[in-house]
């Protein structure tokens, strides 16, 4: 459920966030010349955020259909958004990135526990008594 309401959130967060670079870089560009190379990254990691969103809300809605494919899909988003975001810590040293790191550790954590896996199990039905071999 969580990955169901910040998947959209992300996505449109990521949008914004490439929306804002590219507006700032076009802002810098009329005043003097600018090296795009330096924002690559920026644009990047909103990309990356899209993506994430994108995968995020697909495998909530894959697990709450007790899908193991959705708890797969999760744990390798939220396992990418947790290495981006610790990778642009550090790159730019942005202090905002905590909240998406706690996110992905937060959806991660709750995919990886056995009890997600018991849960998806318990929900697949059985075989078909009338079904012929």
């Amino acid at each position: 459920m969580t990955a169901l309401i910040l998947g959209p959130l992300t996505g449109i967060a990521g949008i914004m966030w490439v929306l804002l670079t590219v507006v700032g870089i076009e802002d810098q560009a009329r005043e003097s010349p600018v090296e795009i190379g330096r924002y690559t990254d920026l644009i990047v990691m909103g990309i990356v955020a899209v993506v994430i969103g994108l995968a995020w809300s697909v495998g909530g809605f894959l697990l709450v259909s007790y899908m193991k494919t959705g708890r797969f899909l999760l744990i390798l988003a939220s396992g990418v958004a947790l290495i981006a975001s610790v990778a642009q810590l550090f790159n730019r040293g942005f202090g905002f990135l905590f909240i998406p790191i706690i996110v992905s550790l937060l959806i991660f954590g709750l995919c990886a526990v056995p009890a997600t896996g018991r849960w998806i199990v318990a929900h697949e039905p059985g075989p078909n008594p009338l079904a012929r071999d």
